[in-house]
């Protein structure tokens, strides 16, 4: 029972590492837009495989996330020894960050500046059923191909 599921994208929005590069990049104009493709970067050639890739990404969102909230917090500390420590927090939790987004790229080739979509190229579809039930559909599908 493999599913074969193409990453071409996940669709998370994940903006590069250093929060004061993005805070930058903002300020600058955006260049005029490129004519883009999608490009398959890695294929998750299991269910068990998507659901880790996407546990993955949700760590990779949630660390983000709680840098981003550490960083507001020490904008608004105005204690010296307080705004110390929530520093140390930040660079703690920036540098797992970065460990796990480097694990994301060797494994995936995914990188948290990018944009991704997931394409499924083969979904199998279940149901839950009787043991009657089972009997007549399993019977029906084999039928089925005989008929053709």
């Amino acid at each position: 029972m493999t599913n074969k599921l193409a990453l071409l994208a996940l669709v998370v929005s994940l903006p590069a590492l250093s929060l004061q590069a993005a805070d930058q990049k903002a300020a600058q104009p955006a260049p005029a837009a490129k004519q883009q493709k999608l490009l398959k970067v890695a294929t998750l050639k299991t269910a068990e495989a998507n659901r880790e890739f996407q546990a993955n990404v949700q760590l990779l969102q949630a660390q983000r996330q709680a840098a981003i909230q550490l960083n507001s917090e020490i904008e608004k500390e105005t204690n010296a020894a307080k705004k110390k420590e929530l520093k140390t927090q930040l660079d703690a939790l920036i540098a797992k960050l970065n460990e796990n987004a480097e694990k994301m790229r060797n494994a995936y080739g995914f990188s948290l500046e990018r944009n991704y979509t997931i394409e499924i190229e083969t979904a199998h579809v279940y149901m839950l059923v009787t043991d009657e039930e089972a009997a007549k559909i399993e019977a029906a599908q084999k039928a089925a191909p005989a008929k053709k």
